[in-house]
């Protein structure tokens, strides 16, 4: 079972690890504890979902309000409460 500190380290490593940013030792702390961490893992997969939809935006505004809608229905789904 992960600690917190280990979640919060993890999650503080999070972005970095998706840009491939990290260096090997500390990516594969955070590969280690994301195969054993449920909690962390959801945080990775929103992330991923995030970063994919951010990927796919172009630059004309119907697809930036297509995009604005998944992210917020992605937020919305890990809990948070969508914009007025």
């Amino acid at each position: 079972m992960s600690s917190l500190e280990d979640c919060v380290a993890a999650a503080e490593q999070l972005w970095p690890f998706l840009d491939g940013a990290l260096p090997e030792g500390e990516k594969e702390r955070v590969v280690r504890h994301l195969q054993t961490c449920v909690n962390c893992t959801s945080h990775l997969d929103f992330a991923r979902l995030f970063l994919e939809a951010v990927h796919d935006v172009s630059a004309s505004a119907g697809e930036y309000d297509l995009v604005r809608g998944r992210v917020i229905k992605a937020l919305v789904a890990e809990g948070f409460a969508a914009p007025a």
